[in-house]
């Protein structure tokens, strides 16, 4: 109800998966929907509530709200208190149950959405902030210009040549080999992600059933795989830009529109992951000469997409950074048994794996 088609990332299956506890990850979190109702009984606020064992934190994900400090304060109220009933300290958020589904708010730039990109209203930064919010970790996306052949990084191009000439191989997967590489892809992401805000470690076999159907949208030429005595300690990973058809209905015409993007040349790609061994240093600058060599070819432009703030992956070849997206994580801190001025249904402690409903009506 609240998004314009071209910006419309919500991908119902998902939650209906999440909701029912039916979803690859729900053996691992804790998850209570709560409502807010309007006085006439329509939905006003919503979000997903998530625990985790052994975790202060409670998470607070798909959250939506019309433009109503009064609903998102209900909503963030309730929150609060069934956290708080559940021995948490701590609110923190957008985060859709898991670091594996998507996290973070979307604080500038509300024009067009690209591919994987957090999307949410323009005013939801203020219902945040206005609930007491404060910005835990921030993170940007690069908007890079098509690279030419003038563009020259020395510091990069030394790097590959380093890596080459220290028997590195650098690779990129094929049909046949794409579900071993990504097992492997696996093992050092699972490695270099660990220190992540809010990162949950997964088994292998629910990582590799997640991320399999990448390879129906991902253009292996643009993916890179560096291995060093057989072991991989690189990867780099580009889609082309899709918008947000990979959220929408799965239809004939949404696949046909699809394969052309896939298979056509396309004007922007969307850097995804990165993932680098740190036993091999500058492997990350050798391995973003690589990519702008692929790109400079097709002359396209792309967005180096949700980079840590102070993160050196997002200095690579910043001649070619013509702006920025920009987004934030939330926390709030709570006290245990808070008892907000505020009517409940219902709310009873969450049970593992069971969905337990809540609506809260605003007055």
């Amino acid at each position: 109800m609240l998004y314009h088609k071209n910006t419309y990332v919500q991908d119902i299956v998902l939650e209906k998966q999440i909701l029912s506890g039916s979803h690859i990850l729900s053996k691992y979190f804790t998850v209570v929907p709560i409502i807010v109702l309007n006085e006439s009984g329509k939905i006003a606020s919503r979000c997903l509530l998530t625990f985790y064992e052994n975790d202060s934190n409670a998470y607070i994900g798909f959250f939506e709200s019309v433009n109503s400090t009064e609903a998102s304060s209900c909503l963030f109220k309730a929150s609060e208190m069934l956290a708080s009933k559940n021995g948490k300290t701590k609110l923190v958020g957008p985060l859709n149950a898991s670091f594996w589904i998507g996290y973070r708010l979307k604080t500038n730039k509300f024009d067009s959405v690209y591919t994987s990109e957090p999307y949410n209203k323009a005013y939801y930064l203020d219902l945040w902030k206005d609930a007491g919010f404060k910005i835990k970790e921030k993170y940007f996306s690069n908007i890079m210009r098509a690279p030419t052949e003038n563009d020259q990084s020395a510091k990069c191009i030394k790097r590959l040549q380093m890596i080459k000439n220290s028997g590195y191989i650098i690779k990129s997967p094929t049909k046949s080999t794409f579900n071993k590489n990504l097992r492997e892809i696996y093992g050092l992401l699972i490695r270099t992600y660990s220190g992540f805000p809010m990162f949950k470690k997964i088994n292998e076999e629910d990582f590799f059933n997640m991320f399999r159907g990448l390879k129906y949208i991902l253009d292996f030429n643009l993916v890179k795989l560096v291995y060093k005595e057989s072991k991989l300690v690189g990867f780099f990973i580009c889609v082309p830009d899709y918008k947000n058809l990979t959220h929408q209905k799965i239809t004939i015409i949404n696949l046909m529109k699809i394969l052309k993007i896939k298979n056509g040349k396309n004007k922007k790609y969307i850097a995804l992951y990165m993932g680098i061994d740190s036993k091999h240093p500058g492997l990350g600058s050798a391995m973003s000469e690589i990519i702008k060599k692929e790109l400079e070819k097709r002359q396209s432009c792309s967005v180096g997409a949700l980079i840590h703030d102070g993160k050196i992956s997002g200095e690579y070849y910043k001649q070619l950074i013509i702006d920025k997206y920009e987004y934030a994580l939330f926390e709030k801190s709570i006290l245990l048994g808070a008892e907000p001025a505020l009517s409940i249904r219902g709310a009873e402690p969450a049970r593992a794996i069971r969905v337990v409903a809540h609506s809260v009506r605003s007055y």
